[in-house]
């Protein structure tokens, strides 16, 4: 870049705005694409023994680069716990909610906290961000509905949510959400913690329902 010469401060402003729009559309079409793939049943899942404990500092680390001058402490708790489970998509899920948390708290912590309970492990992230509405708990979930305010809404797909939820499921998993309007929110996954205790991936028909559960 700038082989002509030093780019003025407006075409800088300029290019970083092409260069984020340019990252969204390529963000929202490979939503689209997994959730066609996961309607179509063409998504399969490679598991083996994976680390939740690494892939959550992977993630953890690559987020606190987004911060920018977000006045947010982004926190990481726990030790080596190992799950039975597709590596790259459980990158994915931690992913999609450190993602959603960062995204919405405007200001004091999210922390990501991962632990072992006999046959599953656990992955929480926890904000202090604007919370969610108890009527819109379950609604978040589902395709194309977003919570929060109007711009961080307009910044995301809609889809990562509900490509989480089906992605957990598909691992035999569950998602649970602890939320309270103004207070921040919990999303917690439940994973198994070896193929002995893991079943086959689940039918798309047969994907369990999400449970919120009491306000934090």
């Amino acid at each position: 870049a700038e082989v002509d010469g030093p780019l003025s401060e407006e075409a800088r402003e300029n290019l970083e705005i092409v260069r984020k729009s340019g990252d969204h559309l390529r963000a929202l079409i490979d939503d689209i694409l997994d959730l066609s793939g996961l309607e179509s049943g063409e998504f399969q899942l490679s598991r083996g023994n994976v680390d939740l404990y690494g892939v959550a500092a992977q993630v953890a680390r690559e987020a606190r680069a987004t911060l920018g001058g977000k006045r947010i402490e982004l926190q990481l708790l726990g030790s080596t716990s190992v799950v039975w489970a597709d590596e790259r998509r459980v990158r994915q899920i931690i992913g999609n909610l450190v993602g959603n948390a960062v995204k919405f708290t405007r200001e004091g912590f999210v922390e990501v906290s991962v632990a072992s309970h006999g046959s599953t492990s656990h992955v929480a992230v926890k904000d202090t961000g604007p919370g969610i509405a108890a009527e819109m708990q379950s609604a978040i979930f589902e395709e194309f509905q977003q919570a929060g305010d109007l711009h961080a809404r307009r910044a995301g797909s809609g889809l990562g949510l509900a490509i989480t939820r089906r992605l957990v499921a598909m691992h035999g998993g569950q998602i649970e959400l602890e939320s309270r309007l103004g207070e921040g929110s919990r999303f917690t996954v439940t994973l198994p913690a070896s193929a002995d205790v893991a079943p086959r991936s689940a039918p798309l028909n047969e994907v369990p329902e999400r449970t919120p559960r009491q306000a934090i």
